[in-house]
């Protein structure tokens, strides 16, 4: 039987009924690995996606965002920035995302001062998924055309998070105003 986007919303909606915490997320993590070997989704729902986003589901409950992304675009690379309160699952669809962990080195005192670190990089190739819990800075890079599901504990574009540069070692914020 064939794991549908349906099953997902429903598993992911259980996982955060029984643990809204880091467990719920990581246990929405492997249901979505489920569905990214669903060919018949990944077709439907991101072969046309182009570059950009789409809602795929919304769970009024728990608040928590299914979203189809895509880059037309290679040599894509993203800025380390952070999901704020939030966190993410990233679910690699087709093509190729290169995440990078990083690690913020000061102690936060000086406004829009941050000075990061390298941790950890690594392939997310498709039919796999990544958990970026709160507070995690991370970035991508896309060295071909990809599409992905990202999974949010909230709509990131109302939440205060940053985005950073490690070489000028500041931090802007990017949402809200």
């Amino acid at each position: 039987m064939t794991y549908t986007l349906d099953q997902f919303c429903a598993d992911a909606h259980a996982a955060m009924a029984k643990d809204s915490g880091s467990a719920g997320r990581d246990e929405i993590r492997v249901h979505l690995e489920k569905l990214l070997i669903n060919q018949d989704f990944v077709a439907e729902h991101l072969s046309a996606q182009g570059s950009g986003k789409s809602l795929l589901y919304h769970d009024k409950e728990f608040d928590f965002y299914v979203m189809a992304h895509g880059t037309d675009a290679g040599n894509r690379k993203g800025k380390p920035h952070d999901h704020g309160a939030s966190w993410a699952v990233y679910g690699q669809a087709t093509g190729l995302t290169n995440m990078t962990v990083w690690n913020r080195t000061d102690d936060g005192s000086q406004d829009g001062h941050a000075e990061l670190s390298e941790d950890n990089t690594f392939p997310l190739m498709p039919g796999k998924a990544a958990l970026f819990d709160t507070g995690v800075i991370h970035s991508t890079a896309h060295p071909e055309p990809a599409r992905w599901v990202r999974v949010t504990g909230t709509d990131l574009d109302t939440i205060e998070r940053y985005a950073y540069d490690p070489e000028r070692q500041v931090m802007k914020r990017m949402t809200p105003a």
